[in-house]
């Protein structure tokens, strides 16, 4: 399974990649946001996929991150091509740092109880 997680997230970015390339109105700040977050995102639940926590976790964590990194690709997708007042930029940043924190709490309680 773990395999198949990084063989799509690679599948992605070589699409949005291509995208790039081949649409002009597609600017090129939105193609390198989206890659970031379609990398980001496939790191992090190739993580999740190979940890050592129950499968229900594993299933609720993936749904939840997919969902996230959907909501991302939307916003980073309509960011205009500037960093400063880019409202867009903030909330998919805010979005990776609810991702990021949330695998560090699981991580922390897991192990937790683990030692219990």
């Amino acid at each position: 399974m773990s395999k198949i997680i990084i063989y799509l997230g690679s599948i992605f970015v070589v699409v949005n990649t291509l995208l790039g390339l081949l649409i002009s109105n597609y600017l090129a700040f939105n193609w390198i946001s989206i890659n970031m977050i379609l990398i980001i995102n496939t790191l992090i639940l190739y993580k999740i996929s190979i940890d050592n926590i129950n499968t229900g976790y594993k299933i609720s964590l993936s749904f939840i991150y997919s969902f996230l990194c959907l909501f991302s690709i939307v916003l980073a997708l309509l960011s205009p091509e500037k960093y400063n007042d880019n409202y867009f930029l903030v909330g998919f940043i805010l979005i990776m740092l609810i991702q990021i924190s949330l695998y560090i709490i699981l991580k922390k309680i897991y192990i937790v109880n683990l030692n219990n």
